[in-house]
C-alpha cells in the first residue's frame, strides 16, 4: 500500500515539473472581421452594424466580399449579345452595365443511326433496302446517308429531343433485323444578361427601371449580390 502511494506522489511531482518547465503554446490568431469605416477612429465590434463588416482573408486566401451600401441587379435574358449591346447603348448613362454571357446545360438530344459501313457503295445499297422495308411495313422513319465526319457512310435515322422516341426507332429497327446505335448528344444553351452596378440603393435602380423596362418587354430585372474578390495578401 505504501508503495502505491509513493508511486502516485512521484507521478504527480513529475507531471508538475514537466508542466512548469514546458513553454505554453500561443494559439494562432483567428481571422477577424474588419470594420469598414471612412474615419480612422477605433471601434469595438459590438458598436458597429453587421453590414459594415467584411472578412479579412488570411495570407494566401481569397474570399468573396459583399460590398455594403451598394445595390446591384441583373437584367435579362436578352435575345443575343447584339440585343444586349443595344440596350447598353441606350441606358449605359443611367448605370454601369456589363455583359454577362452564360452557358447553361440543356436537355440532351438522342441520335439514332446505323454505324458506318466499310464502303459508300455498301451504305447506299443498305439505305435503298432499308427504305423499301420501311415502305412495306408502313414505317415512317426519315433516313439519309451521312457523308462526312466520324460517322461518314453511316445511315442516320433521326435526332430526337425525347429519349422515348429514339428508343422506339431502335425497337422498330430491331424487328427488321438491324442493330442501331442510340447516342446521347450533350447540348448547352447560351443566355445573355447584363449586370447593373454603381447604384447606392434599390430605390435608385427602380427609378431608372420604370423607363428601361419599356424598351424590352421580354427582359426582367432582379437583385444580385454585389461582390468583389479580396485577393491573397
Amino acid at each position: 500500500m505504501r508503495g502505491i502511494l509513493l508511486g502516485l506522489l512521484l507521478s504527480n511531482a513529475v507531471f508538475l515539473a514537466w508542466n512548469f518547465l514546458t513553454p505554453q503554446l500561443v494559439p494562432a490568431a483567428p481571422r477577424v472581421a474588419a470594420v469598414l469605416s471612412d474615419s480612422d477612429s477605433l471601434q469595438l465590434l459590438s458598436e458597429v452594424n453587421a453590414e459594415q463588416l467584411v472578412v479579412v482573408p488570411a495570407p494566401g486566401e481569397s474570399v468573396v466580399v459583399e460590398l455594403a451600401g451598394q445595390y446591384c441587379a441583373e437584367i435579362g435574358p436578352f435575345r443575343d449579345e447584339l440585343d444586349a449591346q443595344g440596350y447598353v447603348s441606350s441606358f449605359g448613362e443611367r448605370m454601369d452595365l456589363a455583359l454577362d454571357v452564360r452557358e447553361l446545360q440543356a436537355a440532351p438530344d438522342y441520335r439514332v443511326y446505323l454505324p458506318p459501313f466499310s464502303s459508300r457503295e455498301l451504305a447506299q445499297s443498305t439505305l435503298s433496302t432499308l427504305r423499301a422495308q420501311f415502305a412495306a411495313n408502313n414505317i415512317g422513319i426519315d433516313t439519309y446517308l451521312m457523308s462526312r465526319g466520324e460517322l461518314a457512310n453511316g445511315i442516320a435515322l433521326g435526332l430526337f429531343s425525347e429519349q422515348a422516341n429514339a428508343l422506339n426507332v431502335q425497337r422498330q429497327m430491331e424487328v427488321l433485323g438491324y442493330k442501331v446505335v442510340v447516342r446521347t448528344e450533350p447540348k448547352s444553351e447560351v443566355e445573355v444578361w447584363l449586370l447593373a452596378t454603381g447604384m447606392s440603393a434599390k430605390a435608385e435602380f427602380d427609378q431608372h427601371w420604370v423607363q428601361m423596362r419599356l424598351s424590352r418587354s421580354y427582359v426582367d430585372a432582379r437583385e444580385k449580390l454585389c461582390e468583389t474578390i479580396a485577393h491573397p495578401l
